[in-house]
């Protein structure tokens, strides 16, 4: 669908793990006004509260259509949303968009987050002007989301592009969700952080756990190790950037894909030599790193806010708006 006219403000809300950010979004170009916060507190009802609260103080919220709220969970078709492992207490489905859609008087529409970020890249960011496109953001662990044909894939439980949860290893290291050998457990820096402990108990280098310490593995602790040589380092990113051309490339034979974007922490703190190091992997999927463009993604500010209003938006559009 296309976006609502220049100047149709909408709330976009990034609901995360730790805070709740809301701002006014004009979703025809990205331009967004007013920003508040929350701290996010636990269980749904709690969240339910905060959210209204802070929505409703934005700067142009009298004048806003609707509201896009992304959500680090899995979100159906309606909105409903099963669960938030980031968010304490939230274990059982709740209907987000029909509850809040009641309490606010406007639309909403909710999304996962990372589909919202997706968004911000196809409309705004590095994948402007793809009509088919895959978003990988690599952090904790590897998100993702696929547009085809200008819309966003959602799939019938709200679980397309879910690319962190392909299998790169049959039989292979376990992963957080409880399966074994999927990508995430390779590329993902949870993954990543369990493999390097291990190796280190076992008589791998120790810089990556001494960095560290008690806390988890970060970007910064990766790139240093990098640049300082260190072997296990080095050899897990190699294994991270095989995992990822091997289902990257993959993922553009299915679906013929001319570009693929790549973001998160782990890609915004190695840059362009990680992403040239995917391109070049002898593990490459598919008709190989000639058939498709890996481009690093725009940073855009406030991406999953903004993202969450432009996908609200093309919901919206012709409905109640």
């Amino acid at each position: 669908m296309a976006p609502s006219p220049s100047g149709q403000l909408l709330i976009g809300v990034d609901l995360g793990g730790t805070k709740i950010l809301a701002r006014a979004v004009d979703p025809a170009t990205g331009k967004a006004q007013g920003r508040v916060k929350h701290v996010t507190p636990a269980g749904p009802a709690a969240v339910l509260d905060a959210l209204v609260d802070t929505i409703t103080k934005v700067d142009g919220w009298s004048e806003a259509a609707g509201v896009g709220i992304g959500v680090p969970g899995f979100v159906d078709r309606h909105g409903v949303v099963a669960k938030c492992p980031n968010i304490e207490g939230w274990d059982e489905p709740v209907a987000v968009a029909a509850e809040l859609t009641e309490r606010l008087g406007k639309p909403v529409v909710v999304a996962n987050d990372v589909n919202c970020g997706v968004v911000a890249e196809h409309r705004l960011g590095a994948g402007r002007g793809q009509t088919n496109l895959l978003a990988v953001f690599v952090g904790t662990g590897v998100g993702g989301g696929v547009v085809i044909n200008d819309t966003l894939a959602v799939g019938d439980r709200g679980m397309a592009g879910e690319i962190g949860h392909v299998t790169v290893e049959p039989g292979g290291r376990p992963c957080g969700c409880g399966g074994f050998g999927h990508l995430e457990t390779y590329a993902g820096r949870a993954g990543i952080d369990r493999e390097a402990r291990r190796r280190a108990e076992t008589g791998g280098t120790e810089l990556l756990v001494e960095l560290a310490g008690d806390g988890p593995i970060k970007s910064r602790h990766l790139a240093r190790g990098l640049r300082d040589g260190d072997p296990t380092t080095v050899e897990l990113l190699a294994e991270a950037a095989d995992a990822l051309a091997l289902v990257i490339g993959n993922a553009a034979a299915l679906l013929d894909l001319p570009r693929v974007v790549l973001g998160g922490g782990v890609v915004d703190k190695l840059g362009q030599p990680f992403l040239d190091q995917i391109a070049a992997s002898d593990r490459f999927g598919g008709f190989g790193p000639d058939f498709v463009e890996l481009v690093a993604a725009d940073r855009i500010d406030d991406a999953g806010a903004i993202g969450a209003a432009v996908l609200a938006a093309d919901q919206l559009v012709g409905v109640s708006i």
